[in-house]
C-alpha cells in the first residue's frame, strides 16, 4: 500500500428531497460517496448545513477557526441547525491530514480536524511539511507508528478520492470552501453575517 508522498511543498502540490434537491446525475447531497458523514446536530433541525472543505486552503482555515465556531454556538447548539463537514482534498497534504482524522472516533474527529486548522500557518510556511504534520499529530498522540499505520490505509484513501470526485462530478464543488444550505450552493468563505442570512432565509416556509 502507497502511503502519500509529502516531500513538495503546499505550492507543488496541487492534484489538483424537496429541501435537497436531487441533480441532474442522480446524485443526492445527503448521500455521499466513499465516506460516512459525521453530522454535528439533530437531523430533525430545520437546517442542514454542509461543507466542503480543506485545511491547506486560507479560506477554509478563516472560516473553520473564526466563522465556524460562531455558527455551531448560535445555531447547531441550539437545535436550530445541523452541520455536515465534508473532507474536500485537494493534494496530498489534504490526504494525509484526512486520514490520520478519519480514524478518529466521536469529537475526537473534531477535535484533531481542527487542530490542524489551527495550524496552517506552521504547515504553509514549512521546510520540512511530513515533520511538521508528524508533530502536529505527536502532539494529540499519535506516535510514528500509529501515524505510518493510519496514512497506509487504502480504504480509507480511496474513500477520500471517491468523496472528492462525488464533489467535483456531481456537486460541481470547483473551490474551497464550498457551502449547501438545505441544498442551495455558497462558494467561498462566508462571515458570520453572510452564513447567519443564509441559515435565516433557509428556515423560512417554501
Amino acid at each position: 500500500m502507497k502511503t502519500p508522498r509529502m516531500s513538495l511543498g503546499i505550492a507543488a502540490l496541487g492534484i489538483a428531497m424537496a429541501l435537497f434537491p436531487v441533480n441532474s446525475q442522480g446524485a443526492d447531497l445527503l448521500e455521499p460517496i466513499g465516506r460516512v458523514d459525521r453530522p454535528i446536530g439533530s437531523a430533525s433541525t430545520p437546517v442542514t448545513i454542509i461543507e466542503y472543505s480543506s485545511p491547506t486552503c486560507s479560506h477554509c482555515v478563516d472560516y473553520r477557526t473564526q466563522v465556524a465556531p460562531e455558527i455551531e454556538k448560535e445555531f447547531v447548539a441550539r437545535g436550530k441547525a445541523r452541520l455536515i463537514f465534508r473532507p474536500f482534498v485537494r493534494n496530498n497534504v489534504d490526504m494525509v491530514i484526512f486520514m490520520l482524522c478519519e480514524w478518529q472516533d466521536g469529537s475526537k474527529f473534531e477535535e484533531l480536524t481542527n487542530l490542524f486548522y489551527s495550524k496552517y500557518d506552521d504547515i504553509a510556511q514549512s521546510g520540512n511539511i511530513e515533520k511538521t504534520i508528524r508533530d502536529i499529530a505527536a502532539s494529540a498522540g499519535i506516535d510514528r507508528p500509529a501515524f505510518d499505520r493510519l496514512v497506509s490505509d487504502q480504504s480509507i484513501l480511496d474513500g477520500l478520492n471517491k468523496l472528492t470526485s462525488q464533489a467535483r462530478e456531481d456537486f460541481k464543488v470547483e473551490g474551497t470552501p464550498t457551502f449547501f444550505v438545505n441544498g442551495k450552493k455558497f462558494t467561498g468563505a462566508q462571515s458570520v453575517e453572510e452564513m447567519r442570512a443564509n441559515i435565516e432565509e433557509a428556515s423560512k416556509p417554501h
